[in-house]
């Protein structure tokens, strides 16, 4: 009896110790249970594709989740605290923490997804809510939704890798064959560090060679590529193409505000060659690229405002073989740069009129004793801004002809004596940005004057045609309100029909508003694109971030 008694005592002893240790292992492993939020994500597209919000946490929800060592919380919680926290506004990053600790979780993961057409493209971050460690960047355009799937594995499995210690194995995203890059690129860096060379946290992906972005054209004609940035997040209010360091290849020049940034799309990359200091006391509305002065580097000639929006301050900077400098600063000026059908080229400028940016007169300039001066001024209608005025051979008779956007956003067509051809019926452009007028009455707070957009003649080398390339921002008054809310837009070839312009291409709408565009061999490939900058937030409301793109495709129609 008191062998078993101490049996007993001893089974009972080891039972207890038994559970004691089980008790700290479990309550070592509970306190290890990483909490992760997925924030639903950020849908922009032009019609409801709601379901891809579910389907994107669903895949991601059962990729990280694991019992006893990852939790991830309900959609429904997620979903309240971003709503106190964030509202309908944009989230970043430290809005993404904020939403961690109200949650009390360790991680917090959010994107979005942006449609263009056929084109898919996902933005996404995992940010450690504590700040300790790194955050996991996931950036990839498709040309369909089914390739994005791989993409949203590979990132699952990367997370759950770095910050989990959990390997897993992912569907691998296709990846084209890359050519090599410029000599500075690192093609073995990791994604996160390619996603942040570019200034604007900028890094580029493929669309596919059938994109259908052209709407309408001639049948047998095959879609041209198309290509999109990642997301930017500044304005971006100007953009031109030209050789602007005297390599012989094109960069293209971005504007912000406050800022002139130069990019160059080569070998498959888009990266910032250059970042040029910016300017508090100047509003950056218009950018410009040629080599008026021809000594073998392009002028960046930058229309500007000042802080008022009143006045002009514009200035040139050019490349000295080392560094970016201003050659002329503080110029009452609006410049535009147009192309002339036979002497290539050219700088137009218009003299600033205060109170009136459409009534100051329009001179052909040059470059004289270290300075730009004008020379005979144009004859053009009344009502006409610089910003919107392009020459080319519109009537296809080989003559030059001007086109132009009236103060009411309509095209009209005019010779070298000024009078009007042609006057359009029909809204095209569509600008935001504006120069603030004198006030007409006591109760106004701002008298907003919109300048007009950009305006390309285009002569295509396939068939010879000229045609007129508009952009038309759609607003959801029709410009019938003082301010104005674009929903989408599309760009527009118009050709001379012996009346009148008529559409003769178009492509599809797109989400957001078009701010600027070019034409130019913006890939260095030989073969002109079309580039546009895509705004999609103003970011205009409090704690929400701009977001704007570049969108590009090839002009082989």
């Amino acid at each position: 009896m008191k062998t078993n008694g101490y049996k007993t005592s001893r089974l009972v002893f080891l039972a207890f110790l038994l559970a004691v240790t089980l008790g700290v292992n479990f309550a070592t492993a509970a306190a290890e249970v990483k909490r992760v939020a997925i924030v639903p994500f950020k849908i922009h597209a032009e019609k409801d594709l709601s379901f891809l919000r579910d389907g994107v946490y669903d895949m991601l929800s059962s990729r990280l989740s694991k019992e006893g060592e990852v939790q991830v919380l309900s959609r429904t919680e997620t979903e309240k605290a971003s709503a106190a926290v964030i509202g309908a506004g944009a989230v970043n990053e430290t809005l993404a923490r904020e939403v961690g600790k109200k949650l009390n979780a360790d991680f917090v993961l959010f994107g979005s997804l942006t449609v263009f057409g056929n084109s898919v493209s996902i933005d996404s971050k995992m940010v450690d809510v504590a700040g300790g460690g790194p955050t996991l960047s996931l950036f990839n355009q498709s040309p369909k939704l089914d390739d994005v799937i791989p993409s949203i594995d590979q990132f699952a499995a990367d997370i759950n890798a770095q910050l989990f210690g959990r390997e897993t194995t992912a569907a691998k995203a296709p990846v084209p064959s890359p050519a090599a890059p410029p000599a500075q690129a690192d093609i073995h860096a990791h994604p996160e560090k390619l996603l942040k060379e570019g200034g604007f946290r900028d890094q580029t992906a493929e669309g596919s060679p059938d994109s259908p972005f052209i709407l309408t054209r001639k049948p047998g004609e095959s879609a041209p590529q198309f290509w999109k940035s990642a997301n930017f997040s500044h304005l971006i209010n100007g953009l031109s193409v030209g050789d602007v360091d005297g390599d012989g290849k094109i960069e293209t020049v971005v504007i912000a505000p406050q800022a002139t940034l130069i990019y160059r799309r080569e070998a498959g990359r888009f990266f910032k060659v250059q970042e040029i200091a910016a300017d508090s006391q100047k509003h950056f509305i218009g950018v410009d690229v040629a080599d008026i002065n021809a000594n073998g580097y392009a002028e960046i000639f930058v229309t500007s405002l000042n802080a008022h929006k009143n006045s002009l301050n514009s200035f040139v900077l050019e490349y000295d073989g080392h560094q970016f400098t201003k050659i002329m600063d503080d110029a009452a000026w609006f410049y535009r740069v147009i192309d002339h059908p036979a002497r290539g080229k050219v700088l137009l400028g218009q003299r600033h009129q205060r109170g009136d940016p459409f009534g100051g007169e329009i001179f052909e300039m040059s470059w004289q004793n270290s300075q730009y001066v004008s020379e005979s001024p144009l004859k053009t209608p009344r009502h006409i801004n610089l910003l919107g005025l392009a020459f080319g051979d519109v009537l296809h008779n080989g003559q030059e002809t001007a086109v132009a956007y009236k103060d009411n956003d309509r095209i009209e067509v005019f010779d070298a004596t000024g009078q009007v051809l042609w006057d359009g019926s029909e809204r095209y452009g569509g600008s935001m940005l504006y120069y603030a007028g004198p006030k007409t009455d006591l109760g106004e707070v701002e008298n907003r004057l919109y300048l007009p957009m950009r305006l390309l003649v285009w002569k295509n080398a396939a068939n010879t045609e000229t045609a007129v390339i508009a952009a038309k921002n759609h607003d959801l008054s029709n410009m019938k309100l003082e301010l104005r809310k674009f929903t989408n837009a599309h760009f527009e070839a118009l050709t001379w029909d012996g009346l009148g312009l008529v559409p003769n291409w178009q492509t599809r709408k797109i989400s957001g508003y078009i701010r600027d565009f070019a034409i130019g061999d913006f890939d260095n490939d030989g073969g002109d694109e079309l580039i546009a900058a895509v705004v999609q937030k103003e970011g205009r409301i409090v704690l929400t971030e701009p977001k704007s793109a570049i969108i590009a495709y090839e002009l082989n129609l």
